[in-house]
């Protein structure tokens, strides 16, 4: 599988949103380290990087990442904290043409004081190993931005899911995937993958199920962990590609999906009507009213509650977040059963959100009422 040169011509839809989705984590990710005590680096990999733009110069992640980092240098000088970035692309040219770029743009905004930039002209796997000590160290959040079904490999995956305090996000295209999955190269980067699953997945769906063969990579050991994907359709409307996003803490799983969810309301996981929502407004002359993704999940939250199965907000706050959901989606929900007499609680908010259960480590108890 040859590399694809994404910056000889202008960037697509389908790249924007992805480089979108990656600069808007960024952008809640920061300012987590920035204002935590952990003494640890905050450290930023980008190991695709390219030359920091397109031919019609838009900026690629090197570029939104030094301007993430501007917004934030306020925080930064207040808690004396330095971001470290490490930019990589295995064409010599390219770094030197971003290295220009980028140390430019720290001087332009000020930021000399605050990022230490490393810059490397190797293959994926060959940073992995010369970076291996400082990410162990690290709060890492790394992006790798193409090629991530060659590269990111079961050895690769596990690895990266071992590491403390990191979440990464890689890029693949599943439409060719899904077209080549029976050639032998596909076999070699990934044998315990369910080739005939994903032969007989739907375009559409592709990149859904090809998340859920990584999940095999979790190790056994590994208990709590997120692993999301995003599902992005070229605007030529055949090709699909996406990004998988994996995170062992609860928080990182909480601020992605608020960053797809704002990417997409109807259903938090593509940049299209993946679950063809949009139509379900209309009556099925069968079955009636069909639900869309977040009706299903709050009939499944309500049930679960009335069967006392969810019994507090904590429990309700996980079940959100394990189903790819945000808070906002149950408080909804819960709120009504409340207006609705089915359950009482002592707040005005069902408090099932990421800081009420997990930095106040408040307990909301739901009590059945009964008809």
């Amino acid at each position: 599988m040859s590399r694809k040169d994404l910056f000889d011509k202008p960037f697509d839809e389908g790249t924007m949103v992805k480089l979108e989705i990656f600069e808007k984590y960024l952008e809640v990710w920061l300012p987590t380290f920035v204002m935590s005590d952990f003494p640890n680096p905050i450290q930023i990999f980008d190991l695709f990087s390219g030359s920091g733009r397109d031919m019609n110069g838009i900026s690629g992640s090197p570029l939104r990442i030094i301007e993430i980092i501007t917004k934030h240098i306020n925080i930064l000088k207040k808690q004396q904290k330095v971001v470290y970035l490490f930019f990589n692309d295995i064409d010599r040219q390219k770094i030197t043409l971003l290295e220009k770029l980028i140390n430019d743009s720290i001087a332009d905004a000020g930021l000399s004081s605050f990022i230490v930039v490393q810059y490397t002209n190797e293959t994926f796997i060959r940073c992995l190993d010369l970076y291996r000590k400082c990410l162990n160290n690290g709060c890492n959040l790394i992006f790798v931005d193409q090629n991530g079904f060659k590269e990111v490999n079961e050895k690769v995956f596990k690895f990266l899911i071992g590491l403390q305090r990191t979440d990464f996000m890689f890029f693949i295209s599943s439409t060719f995937i899904h077209r080549f999955a029976n050639r032998p190269e596909f076999a070699n980067h990934h044998p315990n993958f369910d080739i005939n699953r994903i032969r007989k997945t739907s375009r559409k769906l592709i990149h859904n199920v090809i998340c859920d063969e990584f999940e095999k990579y979790v190790p056994p050991e590994i208990k709590s962990y997120a692993l999301f994907s995003f599902s992005i359709m070229k605007s030529d409307h055949n090709n699909i590609y996406g990004l998988i996003f994996v995170t062992k803490h609860i928080l990182g799983a909480d601020k992605f999906l608020q960053t797809v969810w704002k990417k997409n309301a109807i259903n938090g996981n593509a940049n299209y009507d993946i679950d063809d929502d949009l139509s379900k407004d209309q009556l099925d002359l069968f079955n009636g009213k069909l639900l869309t993704k977040i009706e299903k999940f709050q009939l499944e939250l309500r049930n679960k509650i009335l069967d006392s199965k969810i019994s507090n907000n904590k429990e309700a706050y996980l079940f959100t977040i394990n189903n790819g959901h945000i808070s906002s989606h149950a408080d909804d929900k819960i709120r009504k059963m409340k207006r609705e007499k089915l359950i009482d609680f002592e707040s005005k908010s069902s408090l099932v959100n990421y800081d009420q259960v997990c930095k106040k480590k408040r307990t909301l108890n739901f009590k059945l009422i009964k008809q």
